[in-house]
């Protein structure tokens, strides 16, 4: 599948065009100059306007170009190329806070906005995804005007109006939807009619936002209808525009009910006064929905949700004295950059190696095709769970079934007392030590690390929507979810 996307250094710009009756462009003027000679030194901004309950008017259906659904490779793929080139971080264990707790409001959750909006890739590329469940952006706008005459024919370019976006966005944690919030930034909107035009008649001018769905209606919808409000009042509105775009779980694969679907937010002015010849659209981005119920924390379960999936997963340790898991990042950084040095080793002392070691899961920003790490848990996948165990086990302890395979190639002695064997990649990982290829590496560190790594491990599958593998999905070492482990 082909998906056009922004590199991390351009900037998206939406262009519109639209025309205006010449009966209206009159009254506006006129409305102008009556208030010139009142001494006004512009219009009154009208107040905001409550969205539209209709979403199928002739007009908008025949707009809309629908997109065929996306297949779990296509999904994925698509999701993969527009992480490559545009490299930005997800989730951060220790740094973000209550990732899936955010609630979702009629205005965007307050710290996550501020986060977003503070942060890198705000203004360029596709915008920021901020963590899985968060994503913001600034766009420009810029909406043509033309005098139209009575055929609906362009006539005179009347002039340009430029404003700046903001979009957010938050995936649901309960449901199989985002919540796509649009405003204009205040004070970004500026007028090039005309110097009279650009007060008296450019910011009466009104302006459409819909949020929509971009597949078939049987893959997603979209709820509420279309914001209209003159370019002066959405200048200086602070309330945001907001639909939800819902995921069907009826169409999906695989046994999380996994489906893609791409969402946008369109500009236009649609009624018998004006007329769009060209409809502006934010950059389609992607949701990545499921109904897995294996997800929860505590008490809190989190059955079905959607994230923003172009992006690559990772999970942040950190090196450092003041790090509470820093004997885990530096046994994982010796995993990841130096294996030989690791143990278990491939061949007893003093007998030649039959090749390196190589240990998946390091986190490469911009390649989203690095080898990386597939989740596993204990009720979907026993065997390999077990694997794991048995051959971490035997590198640490010489103990277990497997222990024969690490009789001299295993850990030369036990973790002593207050320490753990702490095993990379992951027990909860199929490159496990289980793993047919033994690339793993085993340390003894100290117990406290090993405790604060684990419980931050376990939030980061939830905080981001890291799906279990699933072996019936199509080619599915491509459409599984694949993480990494990024230290720092």
């Amino acid at each position: 599948m082909q998906v056009a996307g922004l590199s991390a250094a351009e900037s998206p710009l939406i262009r519109l065009k639209v025309g205006i009756g010449q009966d209206t462009l009159a009254e506006l003027r006129a409305q102008g100059e009556q208030a010139r000679a009142d001494g006004e030194t512009s219009l009154p901004a009208p107040a905001p306007t409550a969205q539209s309950d209709e979403r199928s008017t002739a007009g908008d259906a025949a707009a809309r170009s629908r997109q065929p659904t996306l297949t779990l490779l296509d999904g994925q793929e698509a999701s993969n190329a527009v992480a490559a080139a545009n490299p930005q971080p997800s989730s951060e264990a220790g740094n973000l806070q209550a990732l899936v707790a955010a609630p979702i409001g009629e205005r965007p959750d307050a710290t996550l906005s501020e986060e977003c909006f503070k942060s890198d890739n705000v203004d360029s590329g596709i915008g920021r995804i901020h963590n899985r469940f968060t994503y913001c952006a600034r766009v420009d706008i810029e909406a043509e005007y033309w005098s139209i005459d009575n055929k609906g024919v362009p006539i005179e370019k009347e002039g340009t109006t430029k404003a700046k976006l903001e979009l957010f966005a938050q995936g649901d944690d309960q449901e199989r939807r985002a919540r796509v919030f649009a405003q204009v930034k205040k004070d970004s909107v500026d007028y090039d009619w005309g110097p009279i035009d650009n007060i008296f008649v450019a910011p009466n001018v009104p302006l459409s936002l819909l949020g929509n769905c971009v597949q078939d209606s049987d893959v997603c919808h979209a709820t509420r209808g279309s914001y209209t409000m003159p370019w002066a009042t959405w200048d200086n509105n602070p309330d945001w525009a907001y639909w939800d775009i819902y995921n069907h779980e009826q169409v999906s694969e695989g046994r999380d009910k996994i489906s893609y679907n791409q969402w946008t937010v369109e500009f236009f002015t649609d009624n018998q006064e004006y007329k769009t010849f060209q409809r502006g659209r934010t950059p389609a981005r992607m949701l990545r929905c499921d109904s897995a119920k294996y997800f929860n924390l505590g008490k809190a379960k989190y059955p079905k949700a959607c994230v923003f999936s172009e992006v690559i997963p990772h999970l942040t340790y950190t090196l450092g004295p003041t790090s509470t898991n820093h004997a885990v990042a530096e046994h994982i950084d010796a995993a990841q950059n130096r294996p030989n040095t690791t143990y278990p080793l491939l061949a007893a002392p003093g007998v030649p190696w039959p090749r390196d070691k190589s240990i998946p899961g390091k986190y490469i920003a911009g390649n989203p095709d690095a080898p990386g790490l597939h989740r596993i848990t204990k009720a979907l996948h026993p065997k390999e769970y077990k694997a794991n165990k048995d051959n971490k086990d035997g590198a640490c302890f010489k103990t277990g079934p497997e222990r024969h395979k690490y009789l001299d190639t295993g850990l030369p002695t036990r973790p002593p007392k207050g320490e753990q064997c702490d095993e990379y990649p992951f027990a909860s990982s199929l490159e496990g030590a289980g793993n047919p290829r033994p690339d793993f590496s085993v340390k003894s560190i100290p117990a406290a690390d090993n405790r604060v790594a684990g419980g931050e491990l376990r939030k980061y599958y939830v905080d981001d929507r890291i799906l279990a593998w699933d072996a019936s999905l199509p080619r599915p070492y491509q459409t599984n979810d694949r993480f990494y482990v990024h230290i720092k």
